[in-house]
């Protein structure tokens, strides 16, 4: 095995270890708390989801081939996608019928998330259509937690709402923009040759991953 090799397979086993432990973090944070538990409950849940995946996509690495086709990656990917989504709808629960409305005129300029992610997969779509299914599973909750991200951060910016979670939306965003990176990277590349832009780009993954949690647990008052 190349050195280059090993080290990608060391980012990868990385953020597998940080998945397990802000998943556990989150869950003891959620048990101490009254205010905010459900939203920590579920970020415990998108991080066992990315867990899960990682899990996976080793396996397949280490051991034969990532199966091109629908998989128990990909229904995690997914389970995580719709954890933060819960995540982010919990935050609009304790909103009063003044800050609802203020924050409603911010949802079209939102709207340029899912926007620029629907191209995106279409474009991939058009490249490698023999995984169009994924692609679909992947867009449509990747562009519905984009539009919730955009439309808060920009919500708590504006409007004070949540704005300790400004920061925590942002890096959702940042994240989401750096896994669609990684599609581009496998889809339109030869992973083969690109192990060291791989590296760079995983451990980025990771680095925004904790930042995930930190922003989460400052904006939350914890």
């Amino acid at each position: 095995m190349e050195p280059l090799d090993i080290l990608y397979s060391i980012t990868l086993v990385v953020e597998a270890i940080c998945s397990a432990v802000f998943a556990l973090l989150c869950y003891w944070r959620a048990g101490k708390r009254e205010r905010n538990r459900l939203f920590f409950y579920l970020l415990a849940g998108f991080f066992a989801c990315v867990l899960m995946s990682d899990v996976f996509f080793m396996l397949t690495y280490f051991i034969g081939d990532y199966p091109f086709i629908f998989s128990a990656g990909d229904i995690s990917w997914v389970g995580g996608f719709l954890f933060l989504i819960t995540a982010a709808m919990s935050l609009t629960d304790d909103w009063t019928p003044e800050q609802r409305g203020a924050a409603h005129r911010f949802r079209r300029p939102a709207l340029a998330a899912p926007a620029v992610c629907a191209a995106f997969n279409v474009a991939c779509i058009a490249y490698y259509p023999e995984i169009t299914v994924n692609y679909i599973l992947y867009a449509i909750p990747m562009a519905i937690l984009l539009f919730m991200s955009l439309w808060l951060y920009l919500a708590s910016r504006e409007s004070g709402m949540h704005q300790g979670l400004s920061r925590y939306h942002l890096i959702v965003i940042i994240w989401l923009a750096l896994q669609m990176m990684c599609d581009l990277l496998t889809t339109f590349g030869d992973i083969g040759k690109l192990y060291d832009f791989g590296v760079i780009l995983w451990t980025f993954v990771t680095s925004v991953m904790a930042g995930i949690y930190f922003a989460a647990r400052k904006g939350a008052g914890t």
